[in-house]
């Protein structure tokens, strides 16, 4: 006969199971948020508290536990609870719609092992007493102990302030399964002998005893009521929920702490932060749409974080709010949206250097896809974007370039997510299940995509994807049919678009990167000029503020000079003379420094004060001439002892002058020059380390086993020129202005004129673009204009004669003229209006331009007057030709005026010579602009100016042969400001 024999099972099954089946600290984490999940938690956190004992606290607000829940199902390892659904579970749902589970084996929460050793389980279930629970997982570790000889102390209570109790209490508990509790006499030796060979084992080995750590965490206990301020059930801001609190946390968390670690294991501390960031960032899928906020691909109502505690000092590391998200991966450049359907055929939309392509692009699959239930992949989306490696063929702007560099670092990787919830260990370092940088390694360019700059995912679901199961340690996905068939389908997509779209081979790159380039180069170009043009306008303002005053004190010296000159006050010894013209060219010399560079396009309200400076530059040039003729003809009347030596005095104090400019300016490029020979040297010191801090990593990966050979070559490659096109971007430019300079090509000279040119070239474009949307308004309404003109003409011509003779049908005529040759001139239109020629006085046109402009008159306070001769003359034309001009002359005048300090405002209008004279004694017209005064769009106002009129004006008068012109003779000028002189023609 046979004998009926059972397993026996050794404790150490639970830690081969728990810790040593999970592969790393933080993806026992993932596992643990995922259970809360499972629980229909809408919230989950780690925390992690400093202290003597450093502990960890994951707490969620799902629907808990009871106790009997927790000893039948938390305490049963592979629990049916995740087969099948219980009959209560919807109402622990708390309202939340039906969750697909992430649990299937009933072990993940055996993971908590990973953390640390100590575990203190407390929960609630709504309406239920709190159950609590203490677990040291060391226990398990024993290889000489069974299972059945292990006991967890479990406690229910009904309100909060008794854990502290229960916790002691549970504490006794824990310390039978090592010191034996006297219940079961057989169970007590048992115990004994085992802990006894494990201890003899661990001296053997020459390791601490197990034991005597699990005696040392239960005495001194690291758990406090702090640990659980933050759980929203401890804050009665939930019913129902689990918290798990940890103590001696691992390696893992302790590195999350400041000083948490000894500086000597910083470097491994640093791989343990980037390690738990690159996992638990992005657990939840951050490329769902709006649209599947709602369906199977997303993870509903579920937030997630893990925060730092120093003191009460909080830091938070991660959230969910703090990823790369759906809307910044479509800005990419490169991207593509889209779903496989279940035959493998690839439907969506692709970006193209910043461009969606029109259609929808479909990709078949190379080879039919198994249709069989076993072995079928299913329907999955795929959300991938990218952006250039070099800047310079980027559609990107450089700052959002660098900032998606450094994204990169932090949230880039292409993941994958089942059900809106992180399937590891995809997206993290090293991990290239989809072979992306192996087919790099064969030819980078065509095939393009690049791992360590890449945003994505892929989204899957239980019930769509049922033969794409995890392995049991949550290292990937079961490497059966149906994975490497997955695998290849995303692999062909992502080499396909390469071809197509994004690599070398593309059509499309070899078509776009040239214009891409172009206008990189003129972006670079369009920065560099505008950065000199807030220079220059920033160095003219500067310039003008410190130089104005100086520049009006020595004006006034000058004019006190001119004064005693008028006045026969100069002095008749030569020893005197050569005196006071030391002064003057002292004084000269002054005026010769104070310049203010290239003035603006646009001035604004600096306009006032620069034509003041002009003003005052050109009445002390025209002083230092007059008083240097006068000085030399006193000189000369003098007749000077000896000639010779005041021709050497003067050729050593101009000596002296120039001498002192040119050590000034010397120093001041020896000063530059050292200033950028350090920078140049800084750059170079940082850029000599640069590349190395970017490649030493790899280096470990490789020696891991992470990376293999052909992928770290390419990357060293890849890096070497990034790192190049960076380096080049600074000496290139550099070293050739400086070799420009060396050839004496003035460089200033040629940005100074182009910026300038640029700027009015920009102006202009604004300005024709006006000129060019008045124009398409008139071409509208021209058919209505014309029919109204003709209506008007008609109601003028059908007036009574005795109405006709009225002052206001005589206004009203003009103006109509007036308007019809405005929009004759602005439009082809055959306006109909009758434009006869008659007899105007100067009377009437004063009379017509003081009643127009009596506001503005009398605002500013302006004396407007007109001389006899003026009023006395007579001119046969077109009341609409002469009346507007008249008008824009005069408004000008008054607008100007109102710039003059006096209180005394002029603008007068009179005839000389044959010509008549519309003058006034504001500022005048500066000789710099006397060329482009009559130039369409030339305005110097620095409001309500479009530089229209005058050109108008002239084009009104040219008409019918007459003139108009600036008066630049002094002596022909009525008022010192602006003097316009009118020549008509058969006056």
């Amino acid at each position: 006969m046979f004998e009926a024999v059972a397993f026996k099972t050794r404790a150490r099954t639970i830690d081969h199971l728990g810790r040593e089946q999970i592969a790393d600290c933080p993806t026992a984490i993932s596992e643990l948020w995922k259970n809360a999940y499972d629980a229909y938690a809408t919230s989950v956190a780690l925390h992690i508290f400093d202290g003597k004992y450093p502990v960890a606290a994951l707490v969620d607000n799902g629907h808990g536990m009871s106790k009997r829940d927790f000893v039948e199902k938390w305490l049963v390892i592979g629990t049916e609870s995740k087969l099948a659904p219980s009959l209560d579970l919807i109402a622990d749902r708390g309202g939340i719609p039906e969750r697909e589970r992430q649990g299937q084996k009933g072990i993940g929460r055996l993971s908590a092992a990973a953390l640390g050793p100590y575990l203190l389980v407390v929960s609630k279930k709504k309406d239920e007493n709190f159950v609590a629970s203490l677990i040291d997982w060391r226990i398990f570790e024993n290889p000489f102990l069974y299972l059945q000889d292990i006991e967890i102390p479990v406690m229910e209570f009904p309100v909060r302030d008794e854990l502290e109790s229960a916790i002691s209490e549970m504490a006794n508990g824990l310390l039978g399964n090592v010191w034996g509790d006297g219940a079961d006499v057989s169970r007590d030796s048992r115990l004994a002998a085992s802990w006894k060979q494990f201890d003899d084992l661990c001296e053997s080995e020459g390791k601490p005893s197990v034991r005597q750590m699990i005696e040392h965490a239960v005495v001194e206990t690291p758990f406090s009521l702090r640990h659980l301020q933050q759980w929203d059930v401890w804050k009665g801001d939930a019913e129902a929920g689990t918290a798990l609190l940890v103590g001696d946390i691992g390696f893992d968390l302790l590195a999350q702490l400041p000083n948490g670690v000894d500086a000597v294991d910083e470097q491994a501390a640093s791989q343990a932060r980037s390690r738990l960031f690159e996992t638990l960032t992005n657990f939840t899928d951050p490329f769902v749409s709006s649209s599947e906020t709602s369906d199977e691909w997303a993870a509903l109502d579920f937030d997630y974080g893990v925060t730092v505690w120093e003191g009460a000092l909080s830091r938070e590391i991660i959230s969910r709010e703090r990823n790369f998200t759906y809307s910044q991966l479509q800005d990419l450049e490169h991207v593509i949206i889209g779903q496989f359907d279940d035959v493998g055929v690839f439907r969506g939309r692709v970006k193209v250097f910043g461009k969606w392509i029109d259609n929808d692009v479909e990709i078949p699959p190379r080879a039919p896809t198994p249709a069989r239930v076993d072995t079928r992949v299913g329907s999955f989306k795929i959300r991938v974007g990218t952006f250039e490696q070099v800047l310079r063929n980027s559609t990107h702007p450089p700052e959002i370039f660098s900032a998606l560099e450094a994204q990169a670092k932090r949230y880039g990787g292409f993941m994958v997510f089942r059900n809106g919830l992180r399937v590891m260990p995809y997206g993290r370092e090293g991990n290239d299940f989809f072979e992306i940088e192996r087919r790099r390694t064969l030819h980078a360019g065509r095939e393009f995509w690049s791992l360590r700059r890449i945003f994505g995912s892929v989204a899957l679901t239980r019930k769509g994807n049922p033969n794409l199961k995890d392995k049991a340690g949550r290292e990937g996905i079961i490497d059966n049919k149906a994975a490497k068939i997955f695998r290849d389908l995303v692999e062909d997509l992502l080499s396909t678009t390469a071809r197509r779209y994004f690599g070398t081979d593309s059509p499309v790159r070899k078509s776009t990167l040239p214009e891409i380039n172009l206008s990189n180069e003129q972006r670079k170009a369009d920065e560099a000029r505008n950065k000199l043009r807030k220079k220059l306008r920033r160095e003219f303002r500067r310039n003008l503020s410190e130089n104005h005053p100086k520049l009006k004190e020595l004006t006034a010296d000058l004019e006190a000079l001119a004064d005693r000159a008028r006045e026969g006050e100069l002095p008749t010894s030569e020893t005197e003379l050569l005196e006071l013209r030391t002064d003057l060219s002292w004084l000269k010399q002054k005026r010769a420094s104070l310049t203010l560079g290239q003035a603006p396009t646009k001035l604004g309200p600096l306009e006032p004060v620069y034509l003041e400076f002009r003003a005052l530059n050109q009445k002390s040039s025209d002083l230092i001439t007059q008083l240097s003729d006068s000085l030399s003809a006193a000189l000369g009347n003098v007749r000077p002892q000896s000639q010779r030596d005041l021709v050497v005095a003067e050729i050593a104090r101009n000596a002296v002058y120039l001498q002192t400019r040119l050590r000034k300016w010397s120093t001041e490029v020896k000063t530059i020059l050292g200033s950028e020979s350090a920078r140049t040297s800084e750059f170079v010191s940082v850029r000599n380390k640069k590349y190395h801090a970017e490649t030493l990593s790899i280096v470990s990966e490789l020696e891991r086993g992470d990376k293999q050979i052909g992928e770290v070559l390419q990357f060293l490659d890849e890096e070497k020129v990034r790192q190049d096109a960076v380096n080049s971007e600074f000496f290139v430019p550099y070293i050739s202005t400086l070799q420009n300079l060396s050839e004496s090509i003035d460089i200033e000279a040629i940005v100074s004129s182009l910026v300038e040119s640029s700027g009015g070239l920009s102006i202009e474009i604004d300005r024709l673009n006006s000129l060019a949307q008045l124009g398409i308004t008139v071409e509208i309404v021209g058919h209505e204009m014309e029919g109204l003109d003709s209506s008007i003409t008609r109601s003028l011509r059908a007036l009574p004669d005795d109405v006709k003779l009225l002052p206001a049908y005589k206004t009203a005529r003009s103006a109509h003229e007036a308007l019809s040759s405005r929009l004759r001139f602005l439009s082809p239109l055959r306006l109909s209006g009758e434009h006869p020629r008659e007899k105007i006085t100067g009377q009437e046109v004063f009379d017509y331009c003081q009643e127009f402009l009596n506001a503005v008159i009398a605002a500013g306070k302006i004396s407007f007057s007109a001389s006899l001769a003026f009023r006395e003359f007579e001119v046969e034309e077109q009341t609409s030709r002469i009346m507007p001009v008249f008008v824009n002359l005069v408004n000008n005048a008054v607008y100007w005026v109102g710039h003059n300090p006096d209180t005394n405002r002029i603008v007068t209008l009179d005839v000389r010579e044959s010509e008549v004279l519309v003058s006034d004694n504001g500022p005048g017209v500066a000789k710099d602009d006397i060329p482009s005064l009559f130039s369409l769009f030339f305005t110097r106002k620095s409001r309500g100016g479009r530089g229209v009129g005058l050109y108008l004006s002239r084009a009104n008068l040219a008409a019918s042969g007459h003139v108009i012109r600036y008066v630049t003779d002094e002596a022909s000028k009525l008022l010192p400001g602006a003097n316009f002189a009118i020549k008509f023609r058969g006056n």
